[in-house]
């Protein structure tokens, strides 16, 4: 998943697309994902970048803690696509979690054993 940062300025993020020799008519369809707020490029840069080909260009709809789904196209077909992740957090290594302990989880109560059978 790529990694944006909530800004209006011009960011670049590597990929690998379905045609890494032709860099021409590149168009590029940002989404994000719940509302479909879309944004859409023309003549996007892309250039090399070892094995990888780096795309840059600025993005208006980006907001902290969303996620987008992006659609690289060449000539109308589909040259890459993928989704993005928009974060302002810079440190990677810290650990998150889904709990924070203040609550008990979830208790279940004693259920009897008795079932009716029924035969047929």
């Amino acid at each position: 998943m790529i990694t944006l940062l909530p800004s209006t300025s011009e960011q670049e993020f590597n990929i690998i697309p379905r045609d890494p020799k032709r860099f021409k008519d590149i168009s590029l369809t940002i989404t994000e994902d719940g509302s479909n707020n879309t944004e859409t490029f023309s003549d996007v840069t892309v250039f090399e970048n070892g094995d990888y080909i780096c795309v840059a260009q600025a993005f208006t709809i980006l907001k902290e803690n969303y996620t987008y789904y992006i659609e690289i196209t060449q000539d109308g077909n589909n040259w890459w696509r993928g989704k993005a992740r928009c974060t302002s957090q810079t440190d990677f290594k810290i650990k998150h979690t889904l709990r924070d302990g203040s609550d008990e989880g979830f208790v279940t109560k004693a259920v009897s054993e008795d079932f009716p059978i029924i035969n047929s």
